[in-house]
């Protein structure tokens, strides 16, 4: 298993209760051409939630997520995560385990072609709360970063977001 490119099965094995979310999405041909084209392999983040029960979550394009993104060349799983918390949100973590895998599985929606993402949803505690002025990087969409008291209805994958806060 690489660094960067580990199966889940290898991932899942090192963490106990570890969530398994498959979902699939039909795109359009723009779209689909444009995920495509861009690096694959894996995603990370954190599910980061404060003292307060506070879920930290960033806005884009009209929609919220869990602060994460792609997984760098020879980094570990966990080193990502943290990475891109950091990244987008200003916010420095310490992580608690894995809360799930999420296999997403696009296809084109009309020549049936198809890829899979992962994505390793880590939990993490937050060091501090103080989110950045300026959050995410130059060639980031992120338009807000915020702290809730819950899961806004507008949240991508919001019932594995709920699940695991269960």
């Amino acid at each position: 298993m690489s660094r960067s490119d580990p199966t889940a099965t290898a991932l899942r094995s090192r963490y106990a209760d570890v969530i398994h979310h498959e979902a699939s999405h039909e795109l359009d041909a723009d779209t689909f051409t444009s995920m495509r084209a861009s690096p694959r392999g894996w995603g990370v983040g954190a599910l980061v939630v404060d003292a307060d029960e506070r879920v930290l979550l960033v806005q884009e394009n009209g929609q919220w997520y869990v602060p994460g993104g792609r997984l760098e060349a020879d980094e570990s799983p966990e080193t990502g995560a943290i990475r891109e918390v950091r990244e987008e949100t200003g916010v420095d973590v310490r992580l608690r385990g894995l809360g799930a895998i999420a296999e997403q599985t696009f296809s084109h929606e009309t020549t049936g072609e198809s890829f899979v993402f992962r994505f390793g949803m880590f939990k993490a505690t937050p060091e501090t709360t103080e989110v950045a002025n300026d959050p995410g990087l130059p060639d980031e969409s992120i338009s807000s970063v915020e702290w809730h008291t819950s899961v806004p209805a507008d949240t991508y994958t919001r019932d594995l977001v709920v699940e695991l806060l269960g």
